[in-house]
């Protein structure tokens, strides 16, 4: 998006807003730091000072706008239909072409630009990483051998172990359906946290797919999102990232694309729109969008619930924000658990308020997001359940870190996982 249309685009969105603070009651960095500065009628105020030459796009405004979780709750809540989400990001972009972005994410953002030296430097991480860090006793994931600074490491934060071998390794390429007749043809967008964490879950996924008569392929070629880079204001970056993404997807030419992830889902079905606004690539997108859906929504759609067998489980399920107000899935994880005999399942309150996560932003504001966090944990802990379900990979890391940290035996999985694990089941009856 060239820089006139970015900031008509602000400029469109800010004229919506009426101040009337409705945003400052359900943003989660507001509720914790009451700080009107955090809401987003203030940052919506800032880039209209900008745009009245009352303000300049200076570092502490960057640092205001960044400090957001962009977990879209804004957005949902506004009486007034102000797309938050594309004025917080068109802020970030513009502030980073004024002031640069931060050296660890401009850092980051190359490695993203280059798959084959990303792809080396997790694998080389995962090689390496018990130099750094040891493994906890309950196999939850690793702590630093010493207090390092920032990101939470110096007070214990748990971090999951990387893949030894990441998912795409195993599984590129064409995996046919395991029944006689197939039904057709998905690719598997895996994004990169389950691929290079989680590989467990993509495994679950296919399992879930093929079993249920369809191909899957999963092109090797396939590389990040960009959600991290144009979220933080690196416009350039995140178009690159989705032109290639576009490319190969309509390359592998499958009747869906599934995804695990709520994140890269929004991304590849609706924030790809203001990423390719001026791209080549943006008539292809439209003819790829649609065919996206969320693994769960796959399942509820194209698979047989019926068949489901036993999982003797006693379950809450978190909405990851990128999925319930990103995708807008959230019946259908709920149906597949209520599905699943055995299965026990119990409400939180709030299930659909932010874990704190948000990306980096749990690793630039660690005790905050942990704060956020604990509010989450309060709710999932009072339904009494053995597992948490959710369908984010980064909810789950940063779940899991503070049920660590605080001690509780509740265990975190994948929709996917407890999805194949009764289709497992069923097979075996």
């Amino acid at each position: 998006m060239k820089e006139q249309d970015l900031m008509q685009e602000i400029a469109r969105e800010v004229v919506k807003c009426s101040r009337c603070g409705n945003c400052r009651s359900i943003c989660p960095v507001f509720l914790e730091e009451n700080n009107e500065n955090t809401t987003p009628r203030s940052k919506a105020r800032m880039m209209e000072a900008v745009a009245d030459g009352e303000l300049e796009l200076t570092p502490g405004m960057q640092e205001r706008f960044a400090k957001c979780l962009f977990c879209k709750a804004c957005k949902a809540h506004c009486g007034s239909g102000v797309g938050t989400d594309a004025l917080i990001l068109g802020g970030r972009t513009a502030l980073a072409k004024q002031n640069g972005i931060p050296f660890l994410k401009k850092a980051a953002f190359t490695g993203l630009r280059y798959r084959k030296f990303f792809d080396l430097f997790l694998r080389s991480g995962a090689l390496f990483q018990g130099l750094m860090f040891k493994k906890m006793p309950d196999g939850r994931g690793r702590i630093a051998r010493f207090p390092l600074p920032g990101a939470g490491f110096s007070v214990r934060r748990v971090i999951p172990d990387l893949a030894s071998r990441p998912f795409r390794s195993a599984a590129s390429g064409l995996v046919k359906a395991k029944t006689p007749a197939g039904k057709g043809r998905v690719i598997f967008f895996t994004g990169c946290t389950l691929n290079y964490i989680y590989p467990q879950v993509g495994d679950a996924v296919i399992n879930i797919l093929t079993g249920a008569g369809w191909d899957v392929v999963i092109p090797a070629e396939q590389c990040c999102c960009g959600t991290p880079a144009f979220t933080s204001g690196d416009l350039d970056t995140g178009r690159m990232l989705a032109e290639q993404n576009i490319k190969i997807l309509a390359e592998a030419n499958g009747d869906y694309i599934v995804t695990a992830c709520g994140t890269c889902g929004a991304a590849l079905r609706d924030e790809y729109s203001l990423v390719l606004a001026d791209s080549p690539q943006l008539k292809t997108w439209h003819g790829l969008s649609g065919k996206v859906l969320d693994i769960a929504e796959f399942a509820v759609q194209h698979c047989d619930l019926s068949q489901l067998g036993p999982v003797p489980l006693k379950v809450t399920y978190h909405d990851p924000c990128h999925l319930v107000r990103g995708m807008n899935v959230a019946a259908e994880p709920r149906r597949i658990l209520q599905a699943i005999p055995g299965v026990e399942y119990i409400e939180m309150q709030d299930a659909n308020r932010c874990c704190g996560a948000g990306g980096s932003f749990s690793a630039s504001y660690y005790e905050l997001s942990r704060k956020i966090n604990d509010k989450k944990l309060n709710c999932a802990e009072a339904t009494g359940a053995d597992i948490l379900v959710t369908g984010c990979s980064s909810c789950r890391m940063h779940i899991t870190d503070g049920l660590s940290q605080r001690g509780s035996a509740m265990k975190v999985l994948h929709t996917a996982e407890i999805l194949a694990m009764a289709s497992a089941a069923g097979r075996k009856e």
